[in-house]
């Protein structure tokens, strides 16, 4: 059954099984109760309050909604226009060398793992059928949806026969079991198990405190600071302004509600802070700030990323944190879980040459932690035999 899109003078686009889609200026033109039902457990980033908080830090991005004859949402594909910056992290060439920079990105601002808004094929191919047409109409090299995990990065190709999908990244998932901090320590071999010991005794020798926080006002300054100067280390913006309307637009979304920081001290001072959004039993580490200008390391990175989840997380009801896309080996040495994570590439032009990339990624994502098969997502082999 062809589920191939047409445009109309309205600007909207129709699929056969009475879908049709069109194009939203503003996540907030779609009621924030209707999209998040299409959002799984996992997909903190793609809920709708992530959305507003982006559209109040640096503007509206446009929205593709897919939507039944009664005007039922369907489906949903928030659009932008990617960025160049240090972090290299929305440089589809890095994946792809030659691939150029001018495409149309799918899903969330700067989102480093990203969801699908609707899980019919129906559906989805008419979002990326209306969204190829946005990029011809723009003279874009064509879209590109990044991190995505592997069910939802084949179940959007799958949708499209031309769309192609290049593994390019593992988000890592701690486990929290609700025994916490103690119950975690037991599953690891006893070489890492006194490792952690180790450097936990470290961090307190150096005179470090630490305390588990809601995010409130009168942390924000000293996230604001922390966090730009880790930013600014690793490629993004020493502008202390960014990160400013980053949490003014999560704060009037509601984010921070939900939001906790792991916070280090050294003489009263925080020196070091790790942000976490709770959704449902899922953790989420999102920033992590340094005073690099006056303190040196001392391992609070993993000690706020790892210890802070197991120990307060778990009597508060979360099960799974959420790490992030960096620091992969130290990650798994604690007992965290590498998922992988693909890009899905649409071309107006035809496909990419790359048939060799998806290969020699996962060779080298296996070679991240041999002789520990635990530190991969059952995913891992759904990629195996997809490919």
């Amino acid at each position: 059954m062809s589920t191939r899109t047409t445009k109309t003078a309205a600007g909207r686009a129709s699929a056969p099984d009475h879908v049709s889609t069109r194009v939203v200026p503003d996540i907030l033109d779609v009621p924030g109760a209707r999209w998040d039902r299409l959002v799984g457990p996992d997909g903190f980033y793609s809920t709708h309050r992530w959305l507003h908080g982006l559209r109040h830090a640096f503007g509206p991005d446009r929205v593709l909604i897919a939507e039944g004859r009664g005007g039922e949402l369907l489906g949903g594909l928030p659009t932008w226009s990617g960025e160049a910056d240090g972090s290299g992290l929305f440089d589809l060439s890095r994946v792809l060398p030659g691939a150029g920079a001018d495409w149309l990105w799918l899903g969330a601002r700067r989102a480093t793992r990203n969801e699908l808004v609707a899980s019919a094929r129906p559906v989805l191919r008419a979002l990326l059928e209306h969204a190829l047409a946005l990029a011809r109409e723009e003279g874009r090299a064509g879209l590109v949806m990044p991190y995505l995990p592997a069910r939802h990065a084949l179940l959007l190709a799958a949708a499209h026969p031309r769309a192609q999908v290049f593994l390019h990244s593992a988000d890592v998932v701690l486990p929290i079991p609700p025994g916490g901090l103690d119950v975690h320590l037991a599953t690891l071999s006893r070489r890492d198990r006194n490792r952690r010991r180790r450097e936990e005794r470290a961090v307190r020798e150096a005179g470090v405190e630490v305390a588990w926080l809601p995010f409130t006002r009168d942390l924000e300054a000293d996230a604001v600071r922390l966090v730009t100067q880790n930013r600014a280390r690793y490629g993004g913006t020493a502008d202390e302004g960014w990160m400013r309307r980053v949490f003014e637009g999560q704060r009037a979304a509601g984010l921070l509600d939900d939001a906790h920081a792991g916070v280090a001290a050294r003489d009263g001072r925080p020196h070091a802070v790790m942000i976490f959004y709770g959704r449902g039993d899922r953790l989420h580490a999102r920033y992590f700030g340094f005073d690099y200008a006056h303190a040196r390391p001392a391992g609070e990175y993993f000690l706020l990323l790892h210890r802070m989840p197991l120990r307060h997380g778990a009597a508060a009801g979360f099960r799974h944190c959420h790490l992030g896309i960096s620091a992969w080996h130290g990650k798994v040495q604690r007992g965290a879980v590498l998922s992988p994570l693909a890009a899905v590439v649409l071309s107006p032009n035809g496909t990419i040459p790359g048939a060799e990339h998806n290969a020699a990624a996962l060779r080298t994502w296996r070679a991240l932690a041999p002789g520990r098969p635990e530190a991969y997502d059952p995913d891992w082999d759904l990629w195996d035999r997809s490919r």
